[in-house]
C-alpha cells in the first residue's frame, strides 16, 4: 500500500443512512422485548453520537482543505531541488516589501536591495561530471548560503544556476557588501563530488529601488545587468578573451532586451573557461 494514501473514511450521508437504520432497529428491539425506557436511552445515546458526527464533519473537512492548500502553496512557491523559495514566491515578498517601504519611507532609513548571482563554471560543471554533479553544487550552494547570509536576508532560487538575495540595508550599503562577499566566498569553496575537486566562482549584480514606483521586476533586470557587466569584467580580470558580439553589445545598450541578454550568456558560455 502507498505511504501517501489517505484512510478510507464514510461520507456523511452513508453514515446517517446507516445510523437511522441501526437506531430503528434498536428501537424496535427494546420495545418487542417490553424495555421502553432502555430503547428511549439507547436511541438517545445513539442520536448523540449522530449529532456529534455530523457537526464535526465539517471541521474535519476545512482541515483537510487546509492541509492540502498548505501543501499547494508549499510546492507552488518552493523550489524542488534546493528548498528555498522559487522566482514566483521571491517577486511576491519583494513585491511586499516595495509597497511597505512606500507606506513607511518617512519612519526609517531602511533600503531593499536585490543581489542576483550566478556561477561561473557551472555549465562545465554539468558537462564535465554530469548533471548530479551540478545538482549536487546547487544544493551546496543553498545549504552554506542559509547558513551564512544574515537572518533577515531571503535566499532564493529562480532557475538554473541562478540565486537571488534580498537584503534590508542603510543607505551606506555595508550589509550587502558583506552579503556579495559572503556570495563570493561560499561560490570559490572547493566542492568535493565523487572524489573530485570542483570548483565555480560567482558574478554578482545589486540594484536597489531608484524610486518609489520601482518594480520587482525592474530590480531583477537591473542586478542581471550588472551581473552581466560583474562577469565581463571578471572574464578581463583574468586574461580571457571577451566575445566581440559581447564587448559591441554591452556599452551600445545599457537596457539590452531579454533576447539579447540571452545571446550574451550563450556567448559567455561557448568562450573558453566560461560556464
Amino acid at each position: 500500500m502507498r505511504a501517501d494514501r489517505q484512510p478510507f473514511a464514510f461520507p456523511p450521508g452513508i453514515f446517517l443512512a446507516g445510523a437511522v437504520a441501526v437506531a430503528a432497529v434498536i428501537l424496535c428491539l427494546t420495545f418487542a422485548l417490553g424495555g421502553g425506557v432502555l430503547a428511549v436511552t439507547a436511541n438517545s445515546l445513539l442520536v448523540g453520537l449522530m449529532a456529534r458526527h455530523i457537526l464535526g464533519e465539517p471541521e474535519r473537512v476545512r482541515s483537510k482543505v487546509r492541509s492540502r492548500t498548505s501543501a499547494l502553496q508549499d510546492i507552488a512557491y518552493r523550489d524542488s531541488l534546493t528548498g528555498l523559495p522559487n522566482r514566483r514566491f521571491f517577486i511576491w515578498y519583494l513585491e511586499q516589501n516595495l509597497a511597505m517601504r512606500m507606506q513607511n519611507r518617512r519612519r526609517g532609513s531602511r533600503v531593499n536591495r536585490v543581489v542576483l548571482f550566478d556561477l561561473n563554471g557551472f555549465k562545465a560543471v554539468n558537462d564535465t561530471y554530469g548533471h548530479e554533479a551540478g545538482d549536487e553544487l546547487l544544493k551546496f550552494i543553498a545549504v552554506t548560503l542559509t547558513a551564512y547570509l544574515p537572518s533577515d536576508a531571503l535566499l532564493a532560487r529562480l532557475g538554473g544556476d541562478e540565486f537571488v538575495v534580498l537584503v534590508r540595508d542603510s543607505h551606506g550599503g555595508r550589509k550587502t557588501r558583506e552579503v556579495e562577499a559572503t556570495i563570493r566566498k561560499a561560490a570559490e569553496t572547493v566542492f568535493v563530488f565523487d572524489g573530485q575537486d570542483i570548483s565555480v566562482s560567482a558574478s554578482v549584480g545589486v540594484s536597489s529601488p531608484a524610486t518609489a514606483r520601482s518594480t520587482a521586476e525592474q530590480l531583477l533586470r537591473e542586478s542581471d545587468q550588472r551581473m552581466y557587466a560583474d562577469k565581463i569584467a571578471g572574464k578581463e580580470r583574468r586574461g580571457e578573451a571577451v566575445p566581440a558580439e559581447v564587448e559591441t553589445v554591452i556599452p551600445a545598450a545599457q537596457n539590452p532586451s531579454l533576447n539579447e541578454r540571452r545571446r550574451i550568456r550563450a556567448r559567455l558560455m561557448l568562450s573558453a573557461g566560461s560556464r
